[in-house]
């Protein structure tokens, strides 16, 4: 892919880029991730193939994005994140080109046996234009605090949503 005459390739994760996406993911997030809702829901869970990618730049590994699998309530869903960009590349299209690869994917994935639904934690207005909507209040809970605004759900297939409701977990 280009961008603004910068290359860059976007990828599916293996499992030799764990260490360098776990650098890049605390650099990017600071000590401050370990507290957060989402990164205990992620915390010991592995990524889920063919819906996680990163972005790489010659050799250097500058961006990734991840789902795993969680429960809402009782059935699953997907997580969507982290999503991290390293700084020195920012405002590239980076993190756009990432996003759309995995929701595609995820959306793919759906059509057979896939999960219908992608949650994540983030700001609205950025990931509004992925499909991303906020959750109803009271339809949801993490395991920490978390704004209730930040709470993000993009339907994969036609009514997706329809009777999710509880934890997740």
């Amino acid at each position: 892919m280009s961008v603004s005459n910068f290359t860059f390739q976007l990828r599916e994760e293996t499992p030799a880029d764990q260490a360098t996406i776990s650098n890049l993911v605390e650099k990017v997030f600071g000590p401050g991730m370990y507290a957060r809702a989402a990164f205990a829901l992620r915390e010991g869970r592995v990524a889920q193939p063919g819906l996680s990618f990163i972005a790489q730049s010659g050799e250097d590994i500058i961006g990734t994005v991840r789902q795993t699998q969680v429960l809402w309530g009782d059935r699953p869903v997907l997580m969507l994140g982290p999503l991290a960009v390293d700084a020195t590349y920012k405002s590239k299209g980076i993190g756009r080109a990432l996003m759309n690869r995995s929701v595609e994917a995820a959306q793919e994935q759906a059509q057979s046996d896939g999960a219908p639904v992608i949650v994540l934690v983030g700001d609205y207005d950025y990931y509004a234009p992925f499909g991303f909507a906020k959750i109803a209040p009271g339809l949801i809970s993490l395991p920490r605090p978390t704004d209730p605004q930040r709470i993000l759900a993009c339907e994969l297939v036609d009514k997706g949503l329809a009777g999710y409701s509880g934890a997740l977990t």
